[in-house]
């Protein structure tokens, strides 16, 4: 425990270690406020706001809908919504009575996506498509958006497997109906930011934990680590927990702090509700509080990977400039590679996939191995799950045996 704490406070002793987790303190605040921001409400005299209020207003105007989506309910938000759009302030030329009008639809605005996300083209949105859709057939909205698949399949647009199309269209089918419906702008905002927040959150944790094992070659301290009677072991391994805790705690405590601050000034209703209402193609049949918690893990376990290459090359190089830019190389270079290299099979496995799970949720990438067909996330995460536990014992032998220069 005592050579646990003496890593700890070596880690956090350097001045550049300090800085960076004050950087990270304000791209918490700045992430934070710039996904509060996303949400935001028009009063009634046509006035924007964002932030605390703006939530509220709209939490408040959208619950009045709260349940299910059933037929009769739907019939009556395509009603209001051609009472509004026909309405003196939506056919104005004037922006502000514009304004006026949209800010009596906010309530139905989420239902109204639902619709125009169901009489769009599979890959395509039509904002304004609830317009040209009947009572009569907003009451086949389920079996449209299975139908639409099957379109979309048929079409030839993009190639499937047969097992893989059986797939989709099972997983569309197994979705429970009607949708139940709440506010859902707390949950959406964060799962749309929350990729970008964990990328940099690993970059500064990778830049932390880069100097543990070559720093004892670059302060000239390698013949007292290793002539010590523990160095090579008891040694090794606290350096292996100083970087496994820097990386779990740090990620679990600003990830949390993030989730906190966003879903206490948005709210977090809806938690339950399924994330086709923001996703309406994905064929991920989970909840907004689910989809959360697979991005959290995604983006835990790919910064864990980047934290333990980032010590291996740190090992193997005893540089900690060449260690620190390991966790770029595998989180940012690698997706503009992935645009380079037309073979989405294989770029669907490097490990900056693990941190763009929200985009695999929402497009739904499939993987067939073996004749069974599992979605990319489901297979990453464990994959590199394993790597990161395999590469565990490779980094203490590599530092074992570490000869003295």
């Amino acid at each position: 425990m005592k050579m646990l704490r003496f890593e700890l406070k070596k880690i956090f002793s350097k001045f550049k270690n300090r800085i960076a987790v004050l950087v990270l303190l304000v791209t918490l605040i700045l992430t934070s406020i710039l996904t509060i921001n996303k949400v935001e409400y028009i009063d009634d005299n046509g006035n924007s706001s964002t932030g605390i209020s703006a939530a509220k207003n709209l939490r408040t105007a959208q619950n009045k809908w709260a349940g299910d989506l059933t037929e009769d309910v739907l019939q009556k938000v395509l009603e209001k919504n051609k009472k509004i759009k026909n309405s003196k302030e939506a056919l104005s030329d004037d922006l502000l009575e514009q304004d006026k009008a949209f800010a009596k639809m906010q309530d139905i605005t989420g239902i109204l996506d639902v619709i125009n996300c169901a009489f769009s083209k599979y890959r395509d949105y039509d904002g304004f498509a609830a317009d040209h859709v009947s009572g009569r057939d907003v009451k086949n909205i389920y079996k449209k958006r299975i139908s639409a698949l099957k379109e979309y399949l048929d079409s030839g647009k993009e190639t499937f497997t047969d097992e893989q199309k059986k797939f989709l269209i099972r997983q569309y089918k197994n979705l429970e109906t009607p949708f139940h419906y709440e506010y859902i702008d707390g949950w959406s905002a964060l799962l749309q930011n929350i990729s970008t927040f964990i990328l940099i959150l690993a970059l500064i944790i990778g830049f932390l934990v880069s100097g543990i094992f070559s720093d004892e070659f670059q302060t000239k301290a390698d013949s007292i680590f290793f002539s010590a009677k523990l160095g090579r072991s008891k040694g090794i391994l606290s350096k292996m927990w100083a970087g496994f805790l820097i990386t779990t705690v740090f990620y679990v405590v600003f990830v949390f702090l993030y989730t906190l601050t966003v879903l206490f000034v948005l709210g977090t209703d809806g938690a339950n509700c399924p994330i086709q209402l923001d996703m309406w193609r994905s064929v991920y049949n989970i909840s907004f509080l689910q989809a959360y918690l697979f991005i959290a893990a995604g983006g835990y376990i790919g910064t864990l990977f980047a934290s333990i290459l980032a010590m291996l090359v740190s090992a193997i190089t005893r540089s900690t400039p060449t260690a620190v830019i390991v966790p770029f190389i595998v989180l940012c270079a690698l997706p503009f590679l992935s645009r380079i290299i037309t073979l989405p099979g294989v770029c669907s496995f490097f490990p900056d996939q693990l941190l763009e799970i929200y985009i695999d949720i929402k497009e739904s990438g499939l993987v067939e191995l073996g004749g069974k067909v599992m979605t990319t996330a489901a297979v990453i995460i464990p994959v590199y799950a394993v790597i990161c536990l395999i590469l565990q014992p490779l980094l203490y032998r590599i530092y074992q045996k570490a000869e003295i220069r």
